[in-house]
């Protein structure tokens, strides 16, 4: 398939795109644009911005093409064997699983602005872009050889590999570094407090720290696409590339920038988790519709432990600072009354419905596969660490899963040779590689997936912290301040358009007893007005089993309604070393903290 595309008159917002298909033998052949991005677990239906759809055979003569559902053009060709289609996509959405043109750049993903041609998608593909005048193309597929006037090209093997590739057009500044002969791009586009020299640094000492845990860099190239914007977060993994969209003032202060480092980091694991290690339903992808698994805990949560860990191993954050991180976690996950509903297992299934779509019950009946994932890996390493003497860790899982699984064609990217394996059983694939690597005898590996992944019941964190010398201590952050045990409503709530209003009811909690609802504006506290910090300071002053009247309007009703205070959850976390420690539980904490960067 051989695809061009233009964006010259990006104040249109439409890209210009053409697909020339040769060597036709059928009378018909269907095009579809994929329903959603491989990694963004959400059908987003991206055929919904094509329009002005031709195509013509070989002579320039319209075909006649009718549409056969909402993701697949169907063309009667007859006895044309080649033909020509153009269409154009409306791009306006500035995120990392969409695309975006303006009069300063064109992001695209090639997953929701090529069609690929129905039972062809092995084929490989030539890509042709062509922009204005003083743009520069930033992208991790290779180009070709060829160079037509006024085009720059890039090839593909396959269309799962342009898809999987991201490109960044315009007049974005570019950093390049090398680690072990390779060259990395970080394509930065946006302006806000970033420090150039210190984001180049600490990027290439993230790509070292984790080369190091795997062994080796699988890809010849690699690529940092990065936005900065008012307010933005988020990143998206690709096989030799990653999209990242920041805060254009998220750079400074400390805490802020390691934000950043920790998405960076998170994406880059990626490069070996999720994109050479795998599930089996997750490649090759149906792009029509919901690909199922039950192992997205493993892809997201297991990378989300590292994110942070990495960051310690890198040196770019104390050890104190991590331990803070993972208590924060553990506190997040502990205020989710979901986390008793919904197993791991289902999370990672119900993504398609529930984390990508999340409302206001969500922290009731669902348990995030990344944040409770990243806590399953933690405690399952220091559970490896513990069974095994030290002997082995996650790292080693990983490694043999890597070692196992990989299909690492883009290693061998120009020479031609691919070879692509199955990933893991989405079953019990990932337990039997724990099992391999670090034992099976007494089947205590498969009863703590049982009940961490595959139950709803709570972790055990004294045990997994026993192993290195620490342990919890909770409390309250009002304890020093008052005479008395915190007060708690149970109410989630945020400002919008300066009004207050309930986001969450917590399930089980006061404000779910008193029939307040989401949505509920609420005006005033015992007759008094309020807003977020006034009500904040009133609760601090009140005792639980006392009963406050809270003001409220729902769909423009006036309502009173009474609410008894129940005593408020634990609210602070510390991460603390025990008393004596042992000389075993000195060494497993060294082994597992230590800094290894160069």
């Amino acid at each position: 398939m051989i695809y061009f595309i233009s964006m010259l008159r990006p104040n249109t917002h439409l890209y210009d795109v053409a697909l020339d298909i040769h060597s036709i033998e059928e009378p018909t052949l269907d095009l579809a644009l994929p329903a959603w991005t491989p990694g963004s677990y959400l059908i987003r239906d991206y055929a919904r911005h094509v329009q002005s759809f031709v195509a013509t055979d070989e002579h320039g003569i319209p075909l006649p093409w009718r549409k056969i559902d909402k993701t697949t053009w169907r063309i009667e060709n007859g006895t044309a064997r080649r033909i020509r289609v153009t269409y154009q996509v409306y791009a306006f959405e500035l995120s990392v699983r969409t695309s975006h043109l303006d009069n300063t750049h064109g992001y695209f993903n090639p997953s929701n602005i090529f069609m690929y041609r129905c039972g062809h998608a092995h084929e490989p593909c030539l890509v042709h872009v062509q922009i204005p005048p003083g743009w520069r193309i930033t992208t991790g597929l290779a180009p070709a050889s060829e160079q037509n006037d006024g085009w720059v090209t890039f090839h593909a093997h396959d269309y799962d590999e342009l898809a999987d590739s991201p490109f960044e057009c315009g007049t974005h500044r570019v950093l390049t570094f090398e680690v072990d002969g390779i060259p990395h791009d970080i394509a930065l586009w946006g302006h806000g407090n970033e420090d150039e020299q210190r984001i180049l640094t600490d990027i290439c000492t993230i790509v070292k720290t984790t080369r190091a845990m795997f062994g080796r860099l699988p890809y010849s190239r690699y690529v940092f696409i990065v936005h900065l914007v008012d307010g933005g977060y988020g990143g998206l993994e690709h096989r030799n590339s990653v999209s990242c969209i920041v805060d254009r003032w998220g750079f400074r202060p400390a805490r802020s920038y390691e934000k950043f480092l920790a998405l960076i980091a998170h994406e880059f694991f990626h490069v070996w988790n999720a994109k050479r290690i795998r599930p089996v339903p997750l490649g090759p992808f149906d792009y029509t519709r919901e690909n199922y698994t039950r192992q997205l805990w493993v892809i997201e949560g297991i990378t989300s432990y590292y994110d942070q860990l990495i960051l310690l191993r890198a040196g770019l954050i104390s050890r104190e600072r991590y331990l803070e991180m993972i208590a924060d976690d553990i506190k997040l996950l502990q205020s989710q009354p979901g986390r008793t509903l919904q197993s791991l297992e289902e999370s990672s299934f119900d993504a398609w419905i529930k984390f990508y779509r999340p409302d206001e019950n969500g922290p009731n009946s669902s348990v995030s596969y990344y944040l409770k994932g990243s806590l399953v890996a933690l405690l399952l390493d220091l559970e490896i660490r513990r069974r095994t003497g030290g002997a082995r860790s996650l790292d080693d899982v990983m490694r043999y899963l890597y070692a196992e699984y990989a299909d690492d064609h883009v290693h061998d990217l120009y020479s031609g040779n691919r070879v692509k394996r199955p990933g893991f059983d989405d079953n019990d694939g990932f337990c039997r590689a724990v099992e391999t690597v670090a034992g099976a005898e007494d089947g205590a590996y498969r009863a703590f997936l049982a009940h961490a992944v595959s139950g709803t019941g709570e972790l055990d964190y004294a045990r997994a912290f026993e192993t290195v010398g620490l342990h919890l201590v909770w409390g309250h952050a009002l304890e020093k301040e008052n005479d008395h045990p915190p007060a708690w409503h149970g109410l989630r709530l945020k400002t919008e358009h300066g009004r207050l209003k309930v986001s969450v009811v917590l399930a089980g909690g006061p404000g779910e007893a008193a029939g307040i609802y989401a949505g509920d504006e609420l005006i005033a506290l015992d007759g008094v007005r309020i807003d977020e910090e006034r009500l904040k300071a009133r609760i601090a002053e009140r005792r639980p089993g006392q009963t406050v009247v809270f003001s409220l309007f729902r769909r423009d009703d006036l309502l009173h309604i009474p609410l008894q205070l129940a005593e408020a959850p634990p609210d602070t976390l510390t991460i603390a070393p025990v008393e004596a420690p042992t000389d075993e539980q000195t060494r497993q904490l060294e082994a597992w903290l230590k800094v290894i960067a160069s």
